[in-house]
C-alpha cells in the first residue's frame, strides 16, 4: 500500500538519478508532482499544436504584408510616370495646336475653302486630363480617349497640309504674290489699333478699322510683305478725303488677288510702277495724319470675283510672328465688307 509523502500526497516510489562521478540521487515521486508534470506536458503540447495550426496564417499574412507594400511601390511608380508622361502629351497637344493655327493662317490666306479649313478659329478641344488609377478598365479607357484625340489632330493637320501643298503645286507664283510676313523687323512694336470695330483712339468715333495699327519706332523700317508692283506712294490727300488719315501711304498690289497698304509713314522709298520683292525696304515708320505715336497702319485686301476688294484681318497673313491668342485670329476671317479703293491704288 503506498505511503503518504511529506505533502500529504501519495508517495509512487523514488525516481534514482545518476549524475556524473557516481553519485546517485533518489527523487521522491509523489502524486501531486505526476499531476504537475502531467499538466506540463499538456500544456507544452498545447502550445506545439497551436504554433502549428497558426504559422501557415502567420506566415501568409507575412507574404500579404509583403504583396501590399510591393503594390504600393509599384503604384507610386505608376503615378510617377504617369505624371511625366501626362506633362509630355500637354506639351506634344500644345505644340500640335500651335501647327494647327498656323496651317489654317496659311489655308486661309491661299482662300482654300472646306474642308481644309474647317474649326479655323474655334477654340481648341482638349481631352480631360483623367485621375491616376490601376483599375484595368479606365487605364484602357484613358489609353482610347488619347489616341482618338490623337488621330483627329493629326487628321485635321494632315489635311490642311496637304491642302496647301496642292494649292502651290497648282500655282506657283501664289507663294511669292500672297502677303505672308510681318512688315516691320524682329518684333519690337505693339498692336495698338486692332482690326475691325473699334474706338478711333484720335476722334473717339467708333468706326470699322480696315487693317491693324502697330506702334514702333519712328523710323524704323517697313517692309513688303510679299512680292508685287507699287501702285501709289505719296501722301493720301491724293488720294480723297477718305485717305487723309493715313498720312504718307505706300500701296502695292499683288497679281489678281491682294493690295496691301502701309500708312502713317514718314518716308517712302519707292515709286509708283516699281516692282519689289518681300522683304524689300519700302518706307520708315512714322506719325503723318491720324496718329498719336509713331505707328504703322498695315492693310490687306482681298480681291472678289466681282473685280471689288474686301478688307481682311492682316494677322491671318503674317506667318512669321507669333501673336497672343494665335488660334483665336483665324475667327475674323469672314471679310469685312468691300472697301471702296480709288484707281489709284487699283493700277
Amino acid at each position: 500500500m503506498p505511503e503518504p509523502s511529506a505533502d500529504g500526497s501519495v508517495r509512487q516510489g523514488f525516481l534514482q538519478i545518476h549524475g556524473p562521478h557516481g553519485r546517485v540521487r533518489y527523487v521522491e515521486v509523489t502524486t501531486a508532482r505526476l499531476q504537475l508534470v502531467l499538466a506540463a506536458l499538456i500544456l507544452v503540447s498545447s502550445l506545439v499544436v497551436n504554433a502549428a495550426l497558426i504559422a501557415p496564417t502567420v506566415v501568409r499574412s507575412q507574404f500579404s504584408r509583403a504583396e501590399q507594400v510591393e503594390e504600393f511601390e509599384e503604384h507610386r511608380r505608376l503615378a510617377v510616370r504617369f505624371e511625366a508622361l501626362a506633362e509630355r502629351y500637354s506639351e506634344v497637344r500644345r505644340l500640335a495646336s500651335e501647327l494647327d493655327s498656323r496651317l489654317c493662317k496659311i489655308v486661309l490666306a491661299y482662300g482654300v475653302g472646306a474642308p481644309a479649313n474647317e474649326g479655323c478659329g474655334e477654340a481648341v478641344e482638349v481631352l480631360e486630363e483623367p485621375a491616376l488609377t490601376l483599375r484595368q478598365g479606365q487605364v484602357v479607357l484613358i489609353e482610347s480617349g488619347v489616341e482618338e484625340d490623337v488621330e483627329r489632330v493629326t487628321g485635321r493637320i494632315e489635311g490642311r497640309l496637304r491642302a496647301a501643298i496642292e494649292v502651290e503645286r497648282a500655282n506657283p507664283e501664289l507663294v511669292e504674290l500672297t502677303p505672308s510676313a510681318v512688315p516691320l523687323r524682329g518684333d519690337d512694336f505693339v498692336l495698338v489699333g486692332p482690326f475691325g470695330r473699334m474706338r478711333n483712339r484720335v476722334t473717339g468715333a467708333e468706326e470699322f478699322h480696315p487693317g491693324i495699327d502697330l506702334a514702333a519706332s519712328a523710323g524704323a523700317p517697313v517692309l513688303a510683305t510679299a512680292a508685287g508692283r507699287v501702285t501709289y506712294a505719296g501722301r493720301g490727300t491724293a488720294l480723297g478725303r477718305a485717305w487723309i488719315r493715313y498720312g504718307r501711304i505706300v500701296g502695292i498690289r499683288h497679281g489678281d488677288r491682294f493690295i496691301t497698304l502701309f500708312g502713317h509713314l514718314d518716308t517712302t522709298e519707292v515709286r509708283a510702277g516699281e516692282s519689289i520683292s518681300r522683304g524689300q525696304r519700302i518706307g520708315t515708320v512714322g506719325a503723318t495724319g491720324w496718329s498719336v505715336e509713331p505707328s504703322l497702319h498695315y492693310g490687306v485686301l482681298r480681291r472678289r470675283v466681282d473685280g471689288g476688294y474686301d478688307a481682311v484681318d492682316p494677322r491671318i497673313h503674317i506667318l512669321d510672328y507669333r501673336w497672343h491668342q494665335e488660334q483665336f485670329i483665324a475667327s475674323n476671317v469672314a471679310p469685312a465688307g468691300p472697301v471702296p479703293l480709288p484707281a489709284t491704288l487699283r493700277r
